[in-house]
C-alpha cells in the first residue's frame, strides 16, 4: 500500500527522473488520494487487477484509490514523469458543479492518450502546477485548485478513444496471477513456457492454466501473444526498425509469424499499421 498523504495535505506534485530500467518493487495502491501521472519520456507497462496497458510520452495514467498496480519498463528510454496526488476535497469546486460522478468519469479509464497537438497543451498544466506548488505564495492553494480542476476536465475532453495496446481481464486478478503477468511482461522476448510461468507463480502447470484462463479470459499462449504484439506496436510507431528486426526483438523466429498474428489482431499488416498511424499522428 502506498503511503497516505500526510494529515492536512490535500495536494502534492513532483517531477522525477528515473532510469529506463526502473521497476516498482511491489504492487501499490493509494488509500486516501487520486493519482495523475504524466509521462514526459519513457515507455512503461502497468499491470492492475482489471487490465494491463502501456504508457508512452505524452500519455496520462489516472489511478483511483485502492487499485493495486505495478509498472515496469517497455523500452530503454529514460523514464521522466510528473506525479500528482490529490484528495476529493481539493477539487470540491468541480464536484460541487458537476456532481460526485465527475471523478468517476475521469477515472473510468486508467490510461489516456492525446493527439500530438493536445499533448503539449496537457504538459503545460503540469509545468504550471509544479511551478505554483513550489512557489508557496499567498494564493497557491486556490490557483492549484483552479488549474487541477481544469486539467481534469481537459483529460475528459481531449483524450482519444482507447486503442488496442491494452488487455482487459475478465475478473479481478489474484496476486499470483498478477505476478505471473508481471513475469511474462519481463520475459516475453524469451517466449516463457506455461510451465515456467506456473512454477514462478507457485502452481502446477495444469492448475495455473485453469486459473489463468478463468481470471484473464484468455489462455496463456494468447495472452503472451498479446503482450508481444503490444511491444511490436510500440516498436513500429517509435522506431525505424525493419519487421525482421522487430520480430527478432520480440521473440519471433520468423517475421512471417509476426505479420500473421499482427494482422489477425489489427486487421493490417505491420507496415500498413506503421504507415496509417504515422499519417494520423498530427490529427
Amino acid at each position: 500500500m502506498s503511503k497516505p498523504l500526510p494529515e492536512n495535505t490535500l495536494f502534492y506534485i513532483e517531477k522525477r527522473y528515473l532510469d529506463s530500467c526502473y521497476t516498482m518493487p511491489t504492487m501499490e495502491a493509494s488509500s486516501n488520494y487520486y493519482e495523475i501521472g504524466y509521462c514526459i519520456s519513457g515507455d512503461r507497462v502497468l499491470v492492475t487487477p482489471t487490465c494491463s496497458y502501456s504508457l508512452h510520452q505524452g500519455d496520462i495514467g489516472t489511478m483511483p484509490p485502492f487499485v493495486y498496480h505495478r509498472s515496469l519498463p517497455l523500452s530503454d528510454t529514460p523514464y521522466h514523469r510528473y506525479l500528482i496526488k490529490f484528495t476529493p476535497a481539493f477539487v470540491y469546486p468541480l464536484i460541487n458543479d458537476f456532481g460526485h460522478t465527475i471523478l468517476e468519469d475521469v477515472y473510468s479509464r486508467l490510461f489516456n492518450r492525446f493527439s500530438d497537438t493536445k499533448k503539449h497543451r496537457i504538459c503545460l498544466y503540469f509545468e504550471e502546477l509544479l511551478e505554483i506548488y513550489q512557489s508557496n505564495g499567498r494564493y497557491t492553494n486556490f490557483r492549484l485548485q483552479c488549474i487541477l480542476c481544469d486539467l481534469l476536465l481537459a483529460i475528459l475532453e481531449y483524450r482519444l478513444t482507447p486503442d488496442t495496446q491494452h488487455t482487459i481481464h475478465t475478473t479481478l486478478l489474484t496476486p499470483p496471477i498478477i505476478d505471473a503477468i508481471y513475469y511474462m511482461e519481463q520475459h516475453y522476448q524469451e517466449n516463457p513456457s506455461l510451465k515456467a510461468t506456473a512454477l514462478f507463480s507457485g502452481y502446477s502447470a495444469s492448475h495455473f492454466s485453469r486459473l489463468f484462463h478463468a481470471q484473464t479470459g484468455k489462455n496463456y499462449s494468447d495472452y503472451l501473444t498479446d503482450i508481444r504484439l503490444r511491444h511490436v506496436q510500440h516498436l513500429l510507431l517509435n522506431t525505424k526498425k525493419s519487421i525482421t528486426e522487430i520480430a527478432l526483438e520480440t521473440g519471433y523466429l520468423y517475421s512471417g509469424n509476426l505479420s500473421e498474428q499482427f494482422k489477425r489482431l489489427t486487421g493490417m499488416s505491420p507496415l500498413q499499421y506503421r504507415k496509417a498511424h504515422h499519417s494520423q499522428k498530427d490529427i
